[in-house]
């Protein structure tokens, strides 16, 4: 279900869980309150855009039925932060603040510290070749086109130098978070379940054969996290695999999805996480962790 490795005390996972009091810097829980102090980093996929839009507070778009929050309230942590946030890169985690819209987020390493117990975390794919791979050379414009992106070279170039790319980014992540979190144990979920197995134009815009090469395209950059899980003693959560194996992506029917294609069938930005997925993502990392 799901790799882990665990070398410290506590536990570290790309992105925050529920809470009990809002501030401007995410979700925090009573601090008395016994339990893990757990904080939540990350992206979009780790926010949760348009799940539940009343729960937004400013630009990051962080959603109280993310995975983070759900995984909150499935641990019953005493203290929880949610600084995620849509379209951040690693600099944004690790030491460059972000300005999106009105929104000007620190870095989002300033939130941990030697108190933090849990540190979950999704970072990696804004900056990575993801786009250039997926719309740009493999989406096709007609419902019985194929692009053969599977036999490009150019395309596999770009998927080459994308996952080199992304390696020391990613591995930089990782470290800052081990320093500033010494005594907390490391949750990284991975990429994939964008795309499944098949196509189904117009949300998923590829040919069945292209469809496929995306998959294990995905599965090769997964390995990014896999090395850094090994590094630093983190869990990784291999949220790609269960979704396409389980027939959960974004061609599946709507109840059963846990990834939106470019249509969404369900609150949540097109070409991710739903819902049903953050549960998923939740309940995997729970159990990762013995709840």
């Amino acid at each position: 279900m799901s790799t882990s490795w665990l070398v410290r005390g506590a536990v570290v996972v790309c992105s925050v869980v529920a809470s009990t009091m809002v501030t401007a810097g995410g979700a925090v829980a009573d601090p008395g309150a016994q339990g893990l102090d757990y904080v939540a980093l990350g992206d979009s996929r780790a926010a949760g855009p348009f799940i539940n839009t009343l729960s937004h507070r400013d630009f990051c778009m962080r959603s109280d039925q993310n995975y983070a929050s759900k995984l909150a309230r499935i641990i019953d942590a005493g203290t929880f932060t949610d600084v995620s946030c849509i379209a951040a890169r690693v600099e944004n985690v690790v030491d460059t603040p972000q300005q999106i819209g009105t929104t000007r987020a620190r870095p989002q390493v300033e939130a941990l510290g030697p108190e933090t117990d849990l540190v979950t975390i999704s970072i990696g794919g804004v900056g990575s070749n993801h786009v250039v791979i997926t719309r740009e050379s493999c989406a096709t414009l007609n419902p019985d086109g194929d692009r053969n992106c599977r036999n490009n070279p150019e395309v596999e170039q770009k998927a080459v130098e994308g996952i080199a790319k992304a390696a020391p980014e990613v591995d930089r992540a990782i470290a800052a978070i081990a320093e500033k979190a010494p005594n907390a144990e490391i949750v990284i979920v991975g990429h994939g379940g964008a795309v499944g197995n098949r196509g189904c134009w117009p949300s998923i815009p590829y040919s069945d054969a292209d469809a496929q090469w995306l998959v294990t395209y995905f599965e090769r950059f997964n390995q990014v996290y896999v090395d850094a899980a090994q590094k630093y003693g983190a869990h990784y959560i291999d949220i790609g695999k269960a979704t396409v194996e389980g027939g959960h992506d974004p061609c599946a029917a709507p109840e059963d999805k846990w990834f939106e294609g470019l249509i969404p069938t369900s609150e949540a930005q097109p070409a991710h996480f739903n819902e049903r997925g953050m549960q998923a993502i939740a309940d995997m990392i729970a159990d990762e962790l013995g709840y």
